[in-house]
């Protein structure tokens, strides 16, 4: 009975040293989930269209196969009109981590373009296209917008905000300001998604023949790859890229803004390598945005007697945007493993180098005690 004892009583001997024995630790929250360099979004615009059905019948499998998720943006009068198989399919898209976007009911312009007027309606276009995805999408919530043609006004916005949405795909003037959102000292998830939108090259030429304006997008297409450039130009950075897109089709012969299916593929093969590399974080617009949210406006972490990590947040922070962040630890001394306990749930920490390791908390569910482990 006495070695039995002994040998019960070793492993706690150890991670008792261990936790005195990690030398001096510093703690700080990463830019990224997983210490990833960047972060890049997809959204497909104009699910439900019968100009965009490459969206559910190619783009879905394509990113899923991948382990990439997406946003689509539904036009929810078409996808009503379509009944319960279009839900069926946006069930299933649920379900492989897309999230469900409104693109409006009708896509009707949110404020005048010059074409006779706008065509909007707040308790139709914000209050019913989110409650008819939500009671017909199992899984689905719907908190974030898309505005048709990327127009907007601070109206649109505030009425985005009073009816529960968390944020739109957004900067600050219709085809200005697109590309990367690199500045995040006063983050607003209304007014600062920057993004740009995919056109082939002739649809870039045919728009600037047709008017005086930007171009559609801001990058080079004289390669035919501004895709691939936006995803470099995050990396580069070291900023959010939302990369607007439509249908996934090489059968439709017209919809705006189609990419073929080899094209796209290309393009999710070019980022899956860069999230493999650690280079991306690649998730859906209200899953990044949280992340921003609770990074930028988060007090801490604090360490306290080398093993307490505390956090506090402001109190007008809207706690529906908390997620998990990534705490990077480092200790001074060689340690095999670091794990957390934040009330009953246990966290384990990834070695992602020399004495440096990777925490994902949600600040809000409270402190967390570290374990250092020899």
């Amino acid at each position: 009975m006495r070695n039995i004892q002994a040998i019960l009583f070793f492993p706690m001997l150890l991670l008792l040293c261990g936790s005195a024995g990690a030398g001096p630790v510093s703690v700080s929250v990463l830019k990224w989930k997983g210490g990833a360099a960047a972060a890049y979004t997809i959204i497909h615009d104009d699910l439900c269209n019968p100009s965009a059905s490459g969206i559910h019948r190619y783009a879905d499998t394509i990113a899923y196969n991948r382990g990439i998720r997406f946003g689509a943006g539904a036009i929810v009068g078409s996808c009503v009109r379509k009944g319960e198989p279009m839900w069926m399919i946006m069930e299933r898209m649920v379900r492989h981590g897309h999230e469900m976007l409104s693109h409006t009911w009708s896509h009707g312009a949110a404020v005048d373009l010059g074409r006779g007027g706008a065509d909007w309606d707040v308790g139709r276009d914000v209050v019913m296209t989110k409650k008819v995805i939500e009671e017909n999408v199992p899984g689905a919530s719907v908190l974030y917008m898309i505005f048709p043609y990327d127009a907007y006004n601070d109206d649109r916005l505030e009425e985005l905000k009073h009816h529960g949405y968390l944020g739109s795909r957004s900067g600050r003037r219709m085809y200005n300001d697109r590309g990367v959102v690199v500045d995040f000292s006063n983050y607003d998830p209304f007014r600062s998604n920057l993004f740009d939108a995919f056109v082939s090259k002739e649809e870039q030429d045919q728009l600037l023949a047709g008017r005086d304006s930007s171009p559609v997008s801001i990058y080079d297409n004289a390669n035919d790859d501004i895709e691939i450039q936006h995803v470099d130009a995050a990396i580069k950075t070291g900023g959010w890229s939302i990369q607007e897109l439509h249908s996934v089709d090489d059968e439709q012969p017209w919809g705006w803004g189609r990419m073929g299916v080899d094209r796209y593929r290309a393009l999710l093969d070019y980022v899956s390598d860069k999230a493999d590399r650690g280079l991306l974080w690649v998730e859906p617009p209200t899953t990044v945005l949280r992340y921003i949210m609770t990074r930028e406006h988060i007090d801490g972490p604090h360490l306290v007697d080398g093993n307490t990590l505390t956090f506090s947040l402001p109190g007008e922070f809207d706690a529906r945007y908390a997620t998990e962040i990534s705490v990077e630890i480092r200790t001074g001394s060689d340690v095999s493993t670091v794990t957390g306990r934040q009330g009953d749930k246990t966290i384990t920490a990834r070695k992602t180098g020399n004495r440096t390791f990777v925490m994902d908390i949600n600040p809000v569910l409270g402190d967390v005690a570290l374990s250092y482990n020899r």
